[in-house]
């Protein structure tokens, strides 16, 4: 029992990351994911509740930031270490150095680019939100990829509004991945175990 979480982490991975081009195998992995729907609209189902156990969390949980734990972890990410189902924690529990001020963006101090995080805070509360980008954006908009859209696994065009009550608040750079690449056969198709 004790492994059997590690085990079936392991048995779910999937290996579209393996056949990559880039650097960014978390998002890889989270494309592969892309369309996964909630069974009932209650944070349930298969691969919701693989999401949420391989942060401890259980069914019925909200599963935005599990998602993007599963994806770092089964993608070897070694930076941010954080794996959690809080979102907020991607930002006040990882390295200072990998985490960037949302007005930072505005103020044209750092470019969010391709594979970073980007977390959400409901007004003052630790509750939000939390997603990976999908492209370099432009200033203060781009496209992401998200767990709990919806009910299922979304692609979405968000932007900067720091006058919203739920609003984007921190970008969290991914670094250090594991390089793969030397193990990457690049004209294979794309597989997964699912």
């Amino acid at each position: 029992m004790r492994y059997s979480y590690l085990l079936l982490l392991l048995l779910c991975l999937p290996l579209s990351f393996l056949f990559s081009q880039n650097t960014t195998y978390h998002l890889d992995t989270a494309y592969s994911y892309l369309g996964v729907t909630e069974k009932t609209g209650n944070n349930d189902g298969k691969q919701v509740e693989i999401f949420l156990k391989s942060v401890g969390r259980k069914k019925g949980d909200s599963w935005c930031a599990a998602f993007v734990s599963y994806c770092l972890t089964v993608s070897g990410v070694i930076d941010p270490k954080t794996r959690s189902g809080l979102a907020r924690d991607f930002a006040t529990k990882t390295d200072k150095r990998l985490v960037i001020k949302a007005t930072d963006v505005i103020l044209k101090k750092y470019k969010v680019v391709k594979g970073d995080l980007v977390v959400w805070q409901k007004g003052e509360t630790v509750f939000g939100h939390i997603g990976m980008t999908t492209e370099d954006w432009n200033a203060i908009k781009g496209k992401t990829i998200e767990g709990n859209v919806s009910n299922k696994v979304s692609l979405m065009t968000r932007k900067i509004e720091p006058a919203n009550y739920f609003r984007i608040k921190w970008f969290v750079k991914v670094k250090n991945e594991k390089d793969y690449s030397k193990y990457i056969y690049h004209s294979a198709p794309f597989y997964s175990l699912f």
